[in-house]
């Protein structure tokens, strides 16, 4: 899980910088709102969060409850992306990232429970104390 967590945080900081370059987001055939405001802010937001799961995975055990709400946010991240980019205008590619978005969420809540021997409660709520740092 740990090898996970730490791709998918590369995952993001390729996100976010490919977000934050407008051309390569109309390349990829998604529609870009006419600000770049609406790009970038986001982008930033992505790479940190892949900053963040990078760093948590060097300790999941201390850090598992900080993936488990990452793994809400994808699910969220989902809906809009799947939401705007099949049904919406932006195109199908963002619909196609949130189906990624999708499959990272779900590892997150199932697996990451099963693989640091807790329950998702503990997670979601940071009671969770590990034995030992993994």
């Amino acid at each position: 899980m740990r090898r996970f967590v730490f791709w998918t945080g590369v995952y993001d900081i390729v996100m976010g910088i490919t977000l934050s370059c407008p051309w390569i987001v109309d390349s990829l055939g998604v529609n870009p709102p006419p600000s770049n405001f609406w790009l970038w802010l986001p982008a930033i937001l992505v790479i940190y969060l892949g900053i963040l799961l990078v760093l948590c995975s060097r300790n999941l055990a201390a850090r598992g409850s900080v993936v488990y709400w990452e793994g809400i946010l994808r699910i969220g991240g989902f809906l809009v992306f799947g939401g705007f980019g099949f049904l919406g205008d932006l195109g199908i590619m963002a619909g196609v990232i949130g189906i990624v978005d999708l499959a990272i969420g779900l590892v997150y809540l199932i697996g990451l429970p099963k693989a640091l021997k807790t329950t998702s409660s503990s997670l979601l709520l940071d009671t969770f104390k590990a034995a030992k740092p993994d």
